[in-house]
């Protein structure tokens, strides 16, 4: 059992290390267009995806930091 335990959380820690996390898209499902076109005018906006005439979908990326002085 205990060695079984030590196997999970060997792949656990190494599935962690291999994940991209620059690929995550960050998605705000809207219902009123003006909220919509605030979130489309920010500089992390991707794209936008219409499911009905009161629901959007906005995929927004991660913003980029860098440390500068």
């Amino acid at each position: 059992m205990l060695k079984i335990f030590f196997k999970l959380m060997n792949n656990s820690v190494f599935g962690k290390t291999m994940q991209n996390v620059e690929k995550y898209v960050d998605m705000k499902l809207v219902c009123a267009w003006e909220k919509a076109i605030k979130l489309a005018a920010k500089p992390n906006y991707d794209r936008t995806t219409i499911f009905d005439d009161n629901l959007v979908a906005i995929h927004m990326k991660e913003p980029k930091y860098s440390m500068r002085k």
